[in-house]
């Protein structure tokens, strides 16, 4: 700070005096540095990065509980069971989008603000549908290898990580990706757009990579005919939708 900053020669420093051309600097820890020692500088910078700092908090908090409320509300909503084994389509996975579940919690105590949680809010919103609407995997149903009756009565699956399902959808969520789709959904031109849409996008990345590995797919409860009777396998089973498969 400022940005572009350059060096108007001696006749900047004589423009102030002693008391302000010296300053304290800013620690090493701060988001924004001061190229001079001007006082000015100093305290521009010691304000915006205090201020990109809250942002960034922030926002961060406004995703992850987004997130959180899509995994109380999406539900495997499609799932073709043959035997012990559940496969998930691309588009057997449905909940919520996540722009106003972000929104709803994301900074917006100015004009820039609003511009940059608007349009992050919107690249994480579709890039997470995508990803959403692209899983796709298995899911096991052992007592469905031989059931003893005409119609398995419904039975949740055994419990597995998220990981497990694939997507084709996930590169969206790649940081460049997610960082480029966020730059596209501005509508106005912001001075430290570029430097904060790649720290969102590689924070958002990271944490959904934990987020996989630490959720567990749970109670899609299965059912279906068995086709030999007395005793047999499901065969041609389904899904009942029921919200909350993703803790």
């Amino acid at each position: 700070m400022p940005v572009d900053w350059n060096d108007m020669g001696p006749l900047f420093a004589q423009a102030f005096p002693p008391s302000e051309r010296s300053g304290q600097g800013n620690p090493a820890g701060n988001l924004f540095h001061e190229p001079t020692r001007n006082r000015y500088h100093i305290d521009a910078a010691r304000t915006v990065g205090r201020d990109m700092a809250r942002y960034l908090d922030d926002i961060g908090v406004a995703i992850a509980d987004a997130i959180n409320k899509w995994m109380g509300m999406a539900s495997v909503v499609s799932l073709v069971i043959n035997g012990p084994i559940g496969t998930v389509l691309p588009g057997g996975v449905c909940g919520p989008v996540l722009k106003p579940l972000i929104l709803m919690r994301a900074p917006l105590r100015t004009e820039m603000e609003i511009e940059y949680s608007n349009a992050i809010a919107q690249a994480v919103s579709d890039a997470w549908k995508r990803w959403e609407q692209g899983l796709n995997g298995v899911l096991e149903y052992p007592a469905f290898a031989v059931a003893p009756m005409p119609m398995a009565p419904p039975t949740p699956n055994v419990p597995v990580p998220l990981i497990m399902l694939g997507s084709s959808g996930e590169g969206d969520l790649v940081p460049s990706v997610l960082a480029g789709a966020m730059a596209a959904a501005m509508t106005s031109d912001g001075q430290h757009a570029g430097t904060l849409f790649e720290a969102v996008a590689i924070a958002v990345y990271t944490q959904f990579q934990q987020f996989k590995t630490a959720t567990q797919v749970v109670n899609v409860l299965g059912t279906g005919p068995v086709t030999v009777p007395p005793a047999g396998p499901v065969t041609g089973g389904s899904v009942i939708p029921t919200p909350g498969n993703f803790l």
